[in-house]
């Protein structure tokens, strides 16, 4: 079976050279017939200066988007700009495709072709300003605004490749060349996975090279799919932290000026378990730095991205951050901009689906993004329980014992606590409903959420401990915690740091709702976690913020027949139809 060929998207602002770059390749790479450099179709003549396009009428461009004549097409400055479809049979013959685009038609790619790499092309703003100057087209001002203008954030499942056009032509075309080339190679790592098959420990050089070829899926499907099954099922301790240390050569570092930053990180699987918009708070209050990235949800009803939403933007790039952070000491924002990993995306997509053990995995994961996020300390939840990632305590201790091993060697202070994880926290299930527990607990509310008031401040006095002046002391640190809380000094930092990263209308709890109740008298003896938020997605959670679950029992409590056991909500009355139903179906909730 042949492997499709790689579509080369050429991206990068005026004055990058961009074009000069593509036809210095399309001449060095004559001899080749593995690439195809494509040619755009224009509403401009084709004997308009600049690039070799075809040249069509606005009228001749919608006569050909209308037959599917292009892979895709989109209009900048005026014009209208195609790729022709036909570019997908070179790609199915094996061959490459070098195309000049913008990147904001990334999204519109994506799934179009089989295998989408971005190659950016760039300069310094010096340079560019000099290029641009020279076409002597644009005054400099209008040189000064173009520079300026923010552009569309990559897709972050989609591969980078940087190339530098900062010298002569010929340097930048070599440059070019040779990064078509690099992603273009057959695999080098064939060898490594038969000494792995035949019992070799892996060293950090090693796993370099197999990130590199998995990061390019330059593995067919089912060959990356048996690479992946023999390396996860064969991990020891050394070969973890070799993993660790190739992932962080994969980010830039962040560089905070600060002898401590601290971060958090949970394993998940406990729905309303939303801490850390209370930890964070309680942190910054304090003093001590706290750049949170976090992630969206994937199986939950809600990520803790997902609940900040509810009220600040968490779509930030570096320099948003970096803002939020120099004005409110911290903030909690989706990760997807910022230390993202490709790593995740290639292998997420082939691991899921064989159902392998991954939290051996996932520690290497977990750690080198928090290493190139900039912490020095990471404190680290890990649920335990029937639903939870993690089976018993013991196995949680086990890999908490994991993640200090790989901390120090990074040289970071990882303490991993293990936590009962066999019901949910909080009574909110949902970004609105979640955040309505975090303010209660903030607001010293007496309808705040005990459980999820004291696992908060559990954590942030493991992360408040360690600063020196505090010499380790756990219960001292608690109880300063608890007198930030106490004087609203916690909640006023949340609120700070929701203005640092973009205030929103406070999501709410959607008004409409179905009450399910108790069919019996009894105890509460069991709380499915997996199907209350099972429960809570069909009712439109997390995208309808409003939607959910609000839980009006804990389990060992003792109910009467016609007792709210929960409340679901949802904006949209046919989801919430079908969440109840199956509520009342299977409530999720275990009452003997």
């Amino acid at each position: 079976m042949t492997r499709p060929g790689i579509f080369f998207f050429v991206v990068g602002p005026s004055g990058a050279g961009k074009d000069t770059l593509i036809d210095g390749a399309q001449v060095r790479l004559a001899d080749s017939d593995r690439y195809v450099f494509a040619t755009r179709t224009i509403t401009r003549p084709g004997d308009a200066p600049g690039e070799a396009h075809i040249g069509v009428t606005e009228a001749e461009f919608a006569a050909l988007d209308a037959q599917g004549a292009f892979l895709v097409t989109w209009q900048a400055h005026g014009l209208h700009y195609g790729l022709d479809a036909t570019l997908r049979d070179a790609l199915a013959q094996g061959r490459h495709v070098v195309a000049n685009g913008s990147r904001a038609i990334l999204p519109k790619l994506i799934g179009r072709v089989p295998r989408l790499i971005v190659v950016e092309v760039s300069a310094p703003a010096e340079v560019l300003a000099m290029r641009i100057a020279g076409r002597g087209r644009e005054t400099p001002e209008q040189i000064v605004a173009r520079l300026a203008r923010s552009v569309t954030a990559y897709p972050a499942e989609v591969p980078l490749v940087r190339v530098s056009n900062d010298s002569t032509s010929d340097v930048g075309i070599a440059r070019f060349v040779e990064a078509l080339q690099a992603c273009a190679a057959p695999p080098q790592s064939f060898a490594l996975a038969e000494a792995k098959r035949a019992g070799a420990t892996l060293d950090e050089a090693s796993w370099t090279q197999l990130l590199d070829d998995l990061i390019y899926e330059r593995y067919a499907p089912e060959e990356g799919e048996a690479l992946l099954r023999l390396l996860i099922e064969g991990l020891d301790g050394n070969e973890i932290v070799a993993l660790t240390r190739a992932r962080t050569r994969l980010m830039p570092r962040i560089d905070w000026e600060r002898p401590i930053v601290v971060d958090k990180h949970s394993m998940g699987g406990v729905p309303g378990s939303r801490i850390t918009l209370i930890v964070v708070p309680l942190v910054v209050a304090y003093g001590l730095c706290m750049p949170k990235t976090s992630s969206r949800a994937i199986t939950s009803a809600a990520g803790t991205a997902d609940a900040m939403e509810a009220a600040a933007r968490v779509v930030l790039d570096a320099s948003e951050m970096r803002a939020a952070v120099a004005q409110a000491g911290g903030c909690i924002v989706w990760n997807g901009r910022l230390n993202h990993s490709r790593v995740d995306d290639v292998t997420n997509a082939m691991v899921r689906p064989l159902r392998l053990d991954t939290r051996r995995w996932s520690v290497a994961s977990i750690l080198s993004k928090k290493f190139c996020a900039g912490a020095t300390h990471v404190v680290v939840d890990l649920p335990w329980g029937p639903q939870a990632k993690i089976a018993d305590e013991t196995q949680a201790r086990e890999l908490g014992a994991l993640f200090a091993r790989v901390g120090a060697a990074l040289g970071m202070t990882v303490q991993a606590i293990a936590t009962d994880g066999r019901a949910p926290i909080g009574r909110g299930i949902g970004p609105a409903l979640e955040l309505r527990d975090v303010l209660r607990v903030l607001d010293n509310d007496a309808a705040a959420p005990a459980d999820l008031r004291a696992k908060a401040l559990m954590f942030a006095a493991q992360i408040l401990s360690w600063d020196p002046a505090l010499g380790g002391d756990v219960v001292k640190a608690r109880g300063i915690a608890e007198k930030l809380l106490a004087d609203g000094l916690a909640r006023r930092a949340f609120e700070r740091i929701v203005d640092a990263q973009g205030r929103k209308p406070y999501a709410t709890p959607s008004t409409a709702f179905t009450d399910i109740v108790a069919s019996s008298d009894g105890v509460v003896v069991a709380i499915d976690g997996w199907e209350i938020s099972g429960i809570a997605r069909d009712a439109g959670a997390p995208q309808d913020m409003g939607a959910g679950v609000d839980l009006f029992c804990t389990v060992g409590q003792s109910v009467r027949a016609g007792d709210v056991l929960m409340r679901v909500h949802g904006n949209d009355p046919q989801r919430l139809a079908a969440a109840a139903a199956r509520a009342t179906a299977a409530s999720g909730i275990g009452v003997q």
